[in-house]
């Protein structure tokens, strides 16, 4: 156990270092080898969704590595939980909207509860961490609002991202549905953009669900579908989905 703890410290730093070159690469080999385990598109690439849109989230047992690019089977996507009830975003809300102080809000909650679970609350190993955790979160919302959303590559000044930034993006999933759940990562964020009203907000997908990447699939092998649209009428209204407007106009993809 201790080696692998060890190597775990030592790994995880330097994967977070790859280049985003590096990353698609191998996941066009993965591609080719399993197509029906790794979806077709570039799964670095940011789309841009309206952050009202993320209503639901998925938050299973947090996986050992960020799972970009994957496309799973089953259930997963039917044990959805409603993101607002989450009580690090209705400690937000007490805050920013019913303007309670922060030791009085569900945050409170929330961090002494990852305390207590992990012994790590967002980088904080004691109680003594909630009040300089607040600040933070103040300041974030005064970013937020005066300067608006922006990607975590922009915030960190370079011009070629590695992988590290788009981890540390919002991370969401994709149901059979193509209902977007938020997954992992930047839930602060994305509460904070649902209380700003903003219009959009980029995020990366972390997993399809296989029904879903099917419908990609026909979707890409057909461009026709993004003209007048099938007999159903339903290849029109996918057109307009986040998630596949990189097949009907490939610039959309960032």
């Amino acid at each position: 156990m201790l080696i692998l703890a060890i190597r775990h410290r030592l790994t995880q730093p330097i994967a977070r270092r790859l280049s985003l070159r590096r990353c698609r690469q191998l996941h066009a080999v993965r591609n080719r080898l399993a197509p029906t385990r790794y979806t077709d598109c570039d799964p670095f690439s940011l789309i841009r969704v309206d952050p009202d849109r993320l209503t639901q989230s998925v938050l299973e047992t947090a996986p050992k590595r960020p799972q970009f690019g994957r496309v799973v089977g089953g259930d997963w996507d039917r044990r959805a939980e409603p993101f607002a009830e989450r009580a690090v975003v209705r400690g937000l809300r007490q805050r920013f909207v019913d303007g309670w102080p922060w030791e009085e809000t569900a945050l409170y909650e929330a961090f002494a509860d990852q305390l207590h679970r992990f012994g790590n609350a967002w980088g904080y190993r004691s109680m003594a961490g909630f009040e300089p955790r607040c600040r933070e979160i103040d300041a974030l919302y005064d970013s937020l609002r005066s300067e608006g959303y922006q990607r975590q590559d922009h915030l960190a000044g370079v011009t070629h991202p590695r992988l590290r930034h788009r981890i540390d993006e919002i991370g969401v999933d994709i149901g059979r549905d193509g209902t977007i759940y938020w997954r992992a990562y930047g839930q602060h964020r994305l509460a904070l953009a649902q209380l700003l009203d903003f219009d959009s907000i980029p995020v990366v997908v972390h997993r399809r669900h296989r029904h879903w990447q099917k419908r990609r699939d026909r979707l890409r092998a057909d461009e026709d579908d993004f003209g007048d649209g099938d007999r159903n009428g339903t290849a029109t209204s996918d057109a307009g989905h986040p998630d596949l407007r990189a097949l009907a106009n490939p610039r959309s993809a960032q």
